[in-house]
Formats: structure tokens, C-alpha cells, sequence
């Protein structure tokens, strides 16, 4: 893959993080009228790993 191939790669990445950061501060909205405001940190933590992995394959294909 090229540089371009490693800006997808990280995008995508971005997105789905952003969806899964979602899905826990949606979660956090839902169950604290019910007195478990808990945020997920294992969901942020997954969406933390899942950007990351993106940056540095990003990193990896343009050859940094």
C-alpha cells in the first residue's frame, strides 16, 4: 500500500473509534436516569486502542 493506502487505513480507524466513543456516552445517557451512570472505560479504552492502531498503521504505510 502507499501513503494513501495509510491515510484509509487511519481514517477508518478514526471513525470507527469515534463510533465506539459514541456508543459508551450514549450508554452513559441511557443508564444514568436509572442511577448507573458508569461510564464504559473498557468501551473508551477499545476506542483509545482502535485509534491508535490506525495512527500507527498509518505511520507503517507511509514508510515513517
Amino acid at each position: 500500500m502507499d501513503e494513501q493506502g495509510g491515510v484509509f487505513f487511519y481514517r477508518t480507524a478514526t471513525i470507527l473509534a469515534g463510533f465506539v466513543a459514541a456508543l459508551a456516552v450514549i450508554s452513559y445517557f441511557l443508564n444514568a436516569p436509572r442511577g448507573l451512570p458508569i461510564v464504559s472505560v473498557v468501551a473508551l479504552a477499545l476506542a483509545a486502542v482502535i485509534w491508535l492502531s490506525g495512527w500507527a498503521g498509518r505511520r507503517l504505510l507511509a514508510g515513517r
